[in-house]
């Protein structure tokens, strides 16, 4: 550091040296129980951040890590990914958005700004200011909150919290659910993983996820602070607080945090043996021999070994996750959709949703299960390439140093890529990864000078033309790739259909006949005994079944047909013709079901009036009474109960013209970058 820079921090210090450097760290984790109860703790982060915005403003000497410009460009792409709002993402629920995306959208703004502005005040402030010590402790705190709400959670699943906010805030506010997450307490989420009622512990967080993420990325800050405090009782804390926290750890059915626990034994035994502390290395080994044994032998490892038995959630993340990755490329690609979609339907159904009875029936929004497939969704696969790339110059610089700090960030930068692909960390999981982020670039400063905001800007000023140009030319030519698409329009149809008769009578069949939902009336809508009715051709045919889209009114019997097309006229009448050759093809089905099953009916009529000699025993009875019942039976599959008028499919013009935008930003900062480079090996 310059005899200036020095002069600046003690200056600044001497100013606010009644207001410690790690305060909005400390206020922030410390009193992170209370800011739960009240309701303020997921947007804690942002208030902290502000507070760490008002210090560097204060102090000068502001300092960014190497490589902070991928993560500035990361910042872009999310601004410019709000102008995909509105648009509709394949398999999501078709609406406009509203306020409630922008809602969304904002938040993660807010989140990606503070992780931002925590690893930019960390290494802004030296050792003397902000202690590597004083930071661990903070952050350790977390670990201890977690795991005394593990606890709670699991003697209080049930227990009913309101927090202040939600007290105070309009009900019209928050009824959103998105809105409502962000400031319920609760204890627990109550889920059937094992088959059973399960209840996995969460507070003082938002999710079951987001509580093992957490509890996973401060343990490393609690063993490595708490140890080295200068205070007795933090030190003689760690073990129990450790030995507590396993319980609800085992039973939080985290399989991501397991994994996260077991990677970081595999790391210290690393680190122990590159520093050639082989006695610390067999102690190690010894208690973890006699843990494992302990473990095993207690109910706990019978319940880990049960979570392993039902794995049944893998099927559906894997399937959230290609929908998401396909939704993405196909859709929007460059800047994603600015935050998540509701899934149409489920995987089960079309039909399918959550419901009082059954809340584990409905999807997780597209972009969600995992950091990696939020940043994808969210803010495309450019925006998700530059935060990784980010993440990856700090992991290979805290890697090249042997320091404890260093050490430590290159765990917990680890620890995130592990989770990334199973939770949602956004929030204040994230910034405990950019806390360490930044611990470990502070420590490693001989491996690389750090930056300034004035180089960043001059970097962009060099470069301004270039941006400006091409940024321009993108944009424009990404509004008129929107204008020049093709024009399509979109009429709906909606068909109630009737509950599918069964046509068998109990006492004659062994077995009920599989019955027919609203998936398999889909189905049958798009076969090819259906639609060539309507289009003869087998070209025509996949044509207009590539045009229909069928999805359900959740929990009914009542599907919603579809059709695109660029001429407006034709939808109805075409779209009339496909639905009305569905009810005459399933009309058909039901009526030649119905003569098979008279047939027999007649048939075994006709026998038993043989074997009998009469026409009044029981089972006559029965097979006459099963005949009129058949007879009686309408052979109706259902009706056209409203068709809307074709109206035109919105052009996307705000995500054609920020993905031009975004792409003509990249290639000017490009084209700028290599004509310097052509510049200098001239000379």
């Amino acid at each position: 550091m310059s005899t200036t820079e020095s002069s600046a921090v003690l200056t600044g210090h001497s100013r606010h040296r009644s207001w410690p450097a790690h305060w909005p760290l400390t206020a922030l984790t410390v009193g992170y129980p209370l800011w739960w109860l009240l309701g303020l703790a997921s947007f804690m982060p942002a208030v902290a951040a502000a507070v760490m915005v008002v210090q560097l403003r204060r102090r000068g000497g502001v300092r960014l890590p190497r490589g902070f410009g991928w993560y500035g460009a990361f910042l872009v792409w999310v601004v410019l990914s709000v102008a995909a709002q509105s648009t509709i993402a394949p398999g999501a629920v078709p609406d406009a958005g509203g306020v409630g995306r922008l809602i969304v959208w904002a938040f993660g703004l807010a989140m990606y700004l503070s992780c931002g502005v925590a690893v930019v005040w960390v290494l802004s402030h030296d050792r003397r200011e902000l202690p590597f010590v004083t930071v661990a402790i903070a952050v350790g705190w977390i670990y201890v909150w977690a795991t005394l709400g593990g606890v709670a959670g699991m003697l209080t699943p049930n227990l009913g919290l309101r927090s202040l906010l939600e007290l105070v805030l309009p009900r019209g506010f928050t009824a959103n659910g998105f809105v409502r997450s962000l400031i319920h307490p609760g204890l627990a989420d109550i889920q059937t993983v094992l088959g059973r009622a399960e209840a996995r512990p969460k507070a003082p967080f938002r999710y079951a996820n987001t509580w093992g993420s957490a509890i996973a990325l401060s343990l490393p800050f609690l063993l490595v602070g708490w140890l080295r405090s200068t205070r007795r009782w933090q030190r003689l804390a760690v073990a129990p607080v450790v030995l507590v926290s396993l319980v609800p750890i085992v039973y939080s059915l985290n399989r991501g945090l397991w994994a996260c626990l077991a990677f970081g034994v595999l790391y210290v035994v690393v680190v122990l043996a590159r520093r050639g502390r082989f006695g610390a290395l067999v102690a190690a080994a010894v208690l973890l021999g006699i843990a494992a044994v302990a473990f095993v032998a207690s109910p706990l490892g019978d319940l880990v070994g049960e979570r392993f038995a039902n794995q049944h959630s893998n099927d559906r993340r894997e399937q959230l996750l290609i929908d998401t990755v396909s939704a993405t490329v196909n859709a929007s690609p460059v800047i994603g959709f600015g935050g998540t979609r509701d899934v149409q339907g489920s995987f089960a159904s079309i039909a399918g949703g959550s419901t009082p009875d059954c809340p584990a029936c409905g999807v997780p929004p597209l972009g969600t299960q995992g950091h990696l497939w939020m940043l994808i969704f969210s803010h495309g696969l450019v925006g998700a390439a530059f935060f990784l790339l980010f993440l990856l110059i700090a992991l290979v610089h805290a890697a090249r140093s042997l320091t404890l700090p260093a050490e430590l960030g290159t765990l917990v930068i680890l620890f995130f890529l592990i989770q990334m692909f199973v939770y949602d960390t956004l929030g204040l999981p994230l910034m405990i990864v950019f806390v360490a982020a930044g611990l470990a670039w502070r420590d490693g400063r001989a491996t690389g000078p750090p930056g300034s905001p004035r180089d960043l800007l001059a970097a962009v000023r060099r470069h301004r033309t270039q941006l400006v140009v091409m940024g321009l030319a993108g944009l424009a030519a990404g509004l008129g790739a929107g204008f020049l698409a093709p024009r399509e329009f979109v009429a709906t149809q909606y068909v109630m259909l009737i509950e599918t008769p069964t046509h068998l009578p109990l006492a004659l069949e062994a077995r009920a006949p599989r019955r027919i939902t609203v998936d398999t009336e889909a189905s049958l809508l798009v076969a090819q005994q259906t639609l060539a009715r309507v289009v003869p051709s087998v070209e025509g045919q996949e044509e207009l079944r590539a045009r229909l889209r069928i999805s359900a009114v959740p929990s009914s019997d009542v599907l919603v047909v579809s059709l695109r097309g660029p001429d407006a006229a034709a939808l109805g009448p075409t779209l009339d013709a496909v639905t009305q050759a569905y009810l005459e093809t399933r009309s058909a089905y039901l009526s030649t079901r119905q003569g098979r099953v008279l047939a027999t009916l007649y048939g075994r009529l006709a026998d038993l009036t043989e074997e009998t000699g009469t026409t009044d025993s029981p089972e006559i009875a029965e097979v006459v009474e099963a005949i009129d019942d058949n007879l009686l039976t309408p052979t109706q599959a259902g009706e056209a109960i409203r068709r809307d008028a074709a109206t035109e499919v919105p052009r996307e013009l705000p995500m054609f013209g920020a993905s031009g935008l975004g792409i003509g930003l990249i290639v000017g900062l490009a084209t700028g970058a290599t004509s310097r480079s052509a510049r200098k090996s001239s000379l």
